[in-house]
C-alpha cells in the first residue's frame, strides 16, 4: 500500500493517507505535495477530500521521533523540514478547488492545524478528538497557525485550545461550526463525498475568492521563518 493514495471518483478526488500516524515529515509532505500536484493536473476533479485509513488516527502532528534527536545532533534537514511544513499547510489553504478533510481519527498538533487548511471538515463522532497540545510539548505556534486555528474556531475556543490543549470531541466542534457535521464511521466518507460531489464549483472562481478570503494568512505564512524560535537556543522541545 503506497504512503499516499488518491482516486478519481466523478468530479473529485480523494487522497487517503496510508502512514499510519501520518505524522508530519520529509518524506509526508513531499508525498502529499506531490500528490497535490498530480491531482491538480485532472481537469475534471474540481473538489478535494482527504482522509486516513488508520482506525483512530486522521494525523498526530509532527515526527517527534524524528524530529527531537534531529534537532539534538543538528541534522541539516531539520533547514529543509520546517518550510516544507509550511509550504504544505499554504498549499493545501489556497488549493484551487474544494477541499474538504474527511476526519476518520485524532487529529493532534500539526495534524490538527492541517486540519484547519481545510475550506470544509467532516469528522468521526465515535472516535477522535482535535488538539493543539503543544503548549505541553513546548512547541510555539507560529503567528500563521494560531491565524489557521482563528478560521474555524471562536476565539475562546481558540484560548482554550492553544492554552489548557483541551481535546476537542466532534460534537463540541460541530456545535461551534468547526465541522460541518459528527458522523458515525460507516457515514463519513459518503457525507463528506457526497458533500463535495455536489459543490460543483469552478477551480477559477474558488481559486480567486480563497486569495482574498486568505490574505492575511498567507502574509503570515510568507514570513514563517521570521517568527521560528530559534532551535540553537536550546527551546525544550519534548
Amino acid at each position: 500500500m503506497p504512503s499516499i493514495d488518491w482516486t478519481v471518483d466523478e468530479n473529485i478526488a480523494v487522497i487517503t493517507m496510508n502512514r499510519g500516524e501520518n505524522r508530519f515529515n520529509i518524506a509526508f509532505c513531499n508525498e502529499m505535495l506531490a500528490a497535490l500536484d498530480a491531482i491538480e493536473k485532472k481537469e475534471e476533479v474540481n473538489a478535494l477530500v482527504v482522509t486516513a485509513s488508520d482506525a483512530k488516527i486522521w494525523s498526530n502532528g509532527m515526527d517527534l521521533d524524528w524530529l527531537v534527536p534531529a534537532i539534538a545532533k543538528k541534522d541539516p534537514d531539520i533547514e529543509k523540514f520546517f518550510p516544507l511544513q509550511d509550504k504544505l499547510m499554504k498549499r493545501m489553504l489556497f488549493y484551487p478547488m474544494i477541499t474538504v478533510a474527511a476526519i476518520s481519527g485524532h487529529a493532534f498538533a500539526s495534524g490538527a492545524i492541517f486540519s484547519c487548511c481545510f475550506d470544509f471538515r467532516f469528522m468521526r463522532s465515535d472516535r477522535g478528538f482535535l488538539c493543539f497540545p503543544e503548549i505541553d510539548l513546548n512547541i510555539p505556534f507560529l503567528p500563521y497557525m494560531t491565524a489557521l486555528v482563528k478560521k474555524i474556531l471562536p476565539i475562546y475556543l481558540v484560548e482554550e485550545g492553544e492554552l489548557t490543549g483541551k481535546r476537542f470531541t466532534a460534537a463540541e466542534l460541530e456545535k461551534c461550526h468547526a465541522i460541518r457535521k459528527a458522523c458515525t464511521m460507516d457515514e463519513l466518507m459518503k457525507e463528506a463525498t457526497g458533500f463535495a460531489k455536489g459543490l460543483k464549483k469552478g477551480r477559477w472562481i474558488v481559486n480567486e475568492m480563497k486569495q482574498v478570503l486568505h490574505k492575511d494568512i498567507g502574509y503570515l505564512m510568507d514570513h514563517a521563518d521570521e517568527h521560528r524560535p530559534n532551535l540553537d537556543a536550546n527551546v525544550p522541545i519534548k
